[in-house]
């Protein structure tokens, strides 16, 4: 990898374009986002589903926005949303076993007794005793369970006239599927328990109990996703260990870090290296954190961006990507070798062509350079412009929602909390 040109702040004006004119999310985008949660999920699914089912009622304790539209990371029009919902199982902590030995890489098994707490209505009981097997908690029971509350609210909802709302299955979530006048939008709903710091997992994660999370708030929770693994999809009792409430205070106030994660994520796009998932490239930037110091990313946007490049860069020429929590497991290690190599050798030239721009002393060679990386001119459509080539391999993802195909490169800002304290606030009632 080569060093970074000290004249890169050189590009910070043409970035900051980009920015500007692809990534900052408008105004009445972030009021229709709010409008579409409140009517689909604060006003209706929320208070229904308590209704129609027992258990979940006993269970159910907050939502929780996750991805990249939480975390103020997402680089087109916000029609897509993750939210996990916090389940917390009845039974005393004691009796909650987590385990990792015999399990893929970032992934864990959950052990439980009967020690149920007294005000379990026999009705719960019955129910959780229904996804134990041998002992483990399965998660094929759980979301097979939550589709089936989602699917008695969708029967028995009346909504507005201008909207329709329609359940798929995809992966760990239950996804709605949302139409409201002209606007589509979806909204993925998965079942999650949460565990606090007293319950962390055993090791190699160590990186969880390491000094670089002692600033980090002890309060905060991990989970388990249903997701399976992918070298072992038929096991029922494997769950996915998510650290997302870790992994956002990581990356909060980093000052250049989130411009140029997004400017990455829009590279990518453009590009079409659809291998590349939004987690992975945010998983470049959480191991990069711990290698640098806070002031690191008050460098100029043009310096930690050529920087970045060249670390995506070196990752790909290694051929893994460790996940950040257990570096066990390579997350790209499904990529087949070519498509890897391909996308790398892309990452060189781009990189080389920028170092060129910045030491030519023709000030229209940067515009010039960045066009080639970010063709992102639309047509009425909303495609890309033909001139956008790239690599393809649509390949699902372990460890996120699986990349649309949608092209419309606008940014989002962070609306969740005040829906996600607003929703706290109706459960509490």
């Amino acid at each position: 990898m080569s060093t970074v040109p000290s004249n890169a702040s050189r590009l910070d004006p043409s970035l900051q374009q980009i920015i500007r004119k692809y990534i900052t999310l408008k105004e009445d985008e972030i009021k229709d986002a709010n409008c579409n949660l409140q009517t689909v999920l604060l006003d209706k699914m929320q208070n229904e589903m308590k209704e129609k089912d027992e258990t979940f009622k006993a269970l159910y304790k907050q939502p929780h926005y996750v991805g990249s539209y939480y975390e103020n990371l997402r680089v087109r029009h916000p029609t897509e949303f993750d939210i996990n919902l916090e389940l917390q199982l009845p039974i005393r902590e004691s009796d909650i076993e987590i385990e990792t030995e015999g399990t893929e890489p970032g992934f864990a098994k959950i052990r439980v007794g009967k020690n149920f707490l007294t005000h379990s209505s026999a009705i719960v009981i019955r129910k959780i005793e229904s996804w134990v097997k041998d002992h483990y908690l399965c998660r094929n029971s759980v979301i097979q369970w939550l589709q089936g509350v989602v699917d008695k609210v969708l029967g028995s909802t009346e909504w507005p006239q201008n909207m329709t709302v329609k359940r798929n299955m995809s992966g760990p979530a239950v996804t709605l599927n949302i139409q409201r006048n002209a606007e589509e939008f979806s909204v993925d709903l998965v079942p999650v328990f949460t565990f606090g710091t007293s319950r962390l997992p055993p090791e190699p994660l160590y990186q969880v109990n390491s000094s670089l999370l002692q600033p980090i708030k002890t309060y905060l929770k991990w989970c388990v996703v249903p997701k399976s693994p992918r070298q072992d999809s038929a096991s029922r009792d494997q769950w996915r260990m998510s650290f997302y409430m870790y992994e956002k205070e990581l990356i909060n106030d980093r000052n250049n870090m989130k411009p140029v994660l997004k400017l990455i994520k829009l590279l990518r796009d453009c590009q079409k290296w659809d291998g590349l998932s939004s987690y992975y490239i945010k998983t470049v930037f959480l191991w990069e954190q711990k290698e640098q110091s806070a002031n690191f990313w008050m460098n100029s946007l043009g310096y930690v961006f050529v920087h970045m490049l060249g670390r995506l860069e070196s990752y790909l020429q290694k051929g893994t990507i460790p996940f950040f929590w257990d570096e066990r497991s390579n997350l790209i290690g499904h990529l087949n070798e070519e498509y890897k190599k391909n996308m790398r050798d892309r990452v060189t030239r781009l990189k080389r062509k920028l170092e060129w721009a910045i030491s030519s002393s023709d000030e229209n060679n940067i515009p010039s350079v960045m066009d080639l990386l970010y063709p992102v001119s639309l047509s009425v459509t909303g495609e890309p412009s033909p001139q956008a080539g790239g690599l393809q391999q649509a390949v699902p993802s372990d460890w996120t929602t699986p990349m649309a195909g949608a092209w419309i490169i606008t940014g989002v800002a962070m609306v969740a909390g005040g829906l996600a304290a607003l929703f706290r606030n109706r459960n509490n009632n």
